[in-house]
């Protein structure tokens, strides 16, 4: 059968590798780093080992409860109802259900209905195609009202896109809405969030397992330094070690990495995909005591911070020998000053605007800190910009297929939100259409779209 080298090894490339393996390919995965996982893998806090950033899995997930059954791991799955809060105006209120919602303080009675009028609007539409090039702001306003955008709306999307958000479609929050539905229990319930022991790193260690069962080889530790070209075809890989020959290459890293791979006449690829990326800043903390009620918290006060994720409420304490864990992120553009500060830096800025959320946050409650950072976390889908997602099989300067490569990278995604449902179901799709071109049996079986509703 042919050989397919695909370079990054994230749940994305992990579960490709899997899928394509499955279909009988002759199947290599190559990730520079010691061990799997990308922006999934696991680091150390207080001598346990945790999430480097949180990832939960929402009940309406069919591709990830899919996959975890089929990799034996249904056992290892923890589901909680958790709350969400709504910090503003110095306090903290809580907005899980009809009835937090009815008595929400910081909304009058009329601007409560236009908040409802909006997230019934998105949850009955099921098509995008007229929102894309849709100005945000200008439909938040025309469905909510000024007062609803500016007091809520706005403030939420300055802490979560740095500040800069004005060139967001309406897209982004009609995705969101609709993903938020899928999490919740019905009648006004409460959302209902996922997670596997040992986090989505632990999904794809056992999709490596399994992609090696079926025949893929799986390479750690080994840099990937550039493509192979030979007239004008990717004929493999360029590595600290040398040359690797493949049939197909596929590269699942996101844009800003993948420049570092293409040779010079290929750069003109990169201009089909998102300019903007955003980056994260994470504090996470080891605590004794839990530090709110809620798993994550809205904040429309001015804020350092975009929100604070107590993941302990879905994933538990027995991991972390009772105590537990809070992610207190910002997501930020990589050359902003945020993602400049020293940790120390970090976690005087941040705490201090955790103290302000939960008087709980004291010096004595906390065991232990550490701060992560990527620089390349979300691809910024600006209006405008067509086409939205870049090419599978990409096209050279004749405007001929370029042999020998194929392109999946979680910019293509688009518009469902960037989370593991997403990637694992740009991943099937790509192995489906990988095995079809390469004339090996479909390896699993995609449904339809639905009128581009969010998975």
């Amino acid at each position: 059968m042919p050989t397919v080298g695909i370079v990054g090894g994230g749940i994305l490339g992990t579960t490709l590798a899997l899928r394509l393996a499955q279909a009988g390919l002759d199947v290599e995965l190559i990730e520079r780093a010691p061990s799997l996982g990308g922006l999934a893998d696991r680091t150390q806090l207080g001598g346990y080992d945790i999430d480097r950033f949180y990832h939960v899995i929402v009940p309406s997930d069919e591709r990830m409860h899919a996959l975890v059954d089929e990799l034996g791991l249904a056992g290892e799955m923890s589901n909680a109802p958790v709350g969400v809060g709504f910090f503003i105006d110095g306090k903290m209120y809580p907005f899980n259900g009809i009835g937090d919602f009815l008595k929400f303080p910081p909304l009058s009675f009329l601007n409560r209905v236009r908040l409802a009028q909006f997230v019934v609007a998105c949850q009955l539409r099921s098509k995008y195609d007229d929102l894309e090039d849709t100005p945000l702001i200008d439909w938040l306003q025309k469905l909510s009202g000024k007062k609803v955008t500016d007091r809520i709306w706005k403030p939420l999307l300055a802490s979560r896109f740095d500040g800069n958000y004005g060139d967001l479609p309406a897209t982004y929050l009609w995705s969101r809405t609709r993903r938020m539905k899928s999490a919740r229990s019905g009648k006004g319930g409460a959302e209902e969030f996922g997670a596997l022991r040992g986090g989505h790193q632990r999904l794809i260690e056992a999709a490596a397992e399994a992609a090696q069962a079926a025949g893929a080889k799986v390479s750690t530790g080994v840099p990937v330094t550039g493509l192979l070209m030979e007239d004008g075809e990717v004929r493999g890989i360029t590595t600290e070690d040398g040359e690797r020959r493949y049939d197909l290459v596929i590269p699942t890293l996101q844009p800003p990495a993948l420049k570092f791979l293409l040779p010079p006449e290929l750069q003109p690829l990169l201009d089909a995909y998102p300019q903007r990326y955003l980056g994260v800043v994470c504090l996470i903390l080891l605590v004794k005591e839990s530090l709110t009620e809620h798993y994550s918290v809205n904040i429309c006060d001015p804020t350092p911070i975009t929100t604070i994720v107590e993941t302990s409420h879905v994933v538990g304490t027995d991991h972390t020998g009772g105590n537990r864990l809070v992610y207190v992120p910002r997501y930020c553009d990589a050359s902003s000053e945020t993602f400049g500060l020293t940790d120390q830096e970090v976690y005087d800025r941040f705490t201090e605007m955790v103290a302000k959320l939960s008087p709980a946050l004291t010096p004595e409650n906390v065991i232990d800190w550490t701060v992560q950072r990527a620089p390349t976390v979300e691809p910024f889908h600006a209006k405008g910009v067509h086409p939205r997602e870049a090419p599978r099989w990409p096209k050279g300067a004749a405007g001929a297929p370029i042999k020998g490569l194929a392109l999946a990278s979680a910019a293509q995604i688009y518009p469902r939100l960037l989370n593991g449902e997403s990637v694992v179901q740009l991943a099937e799709e790509v192995a489906v259409d990988v095995a079809g071109r390469l004339g090996a049996p479909s390896p699993v079986p995609v449904p339809a779209t639905t009128g581009g509703a969010p998975a």
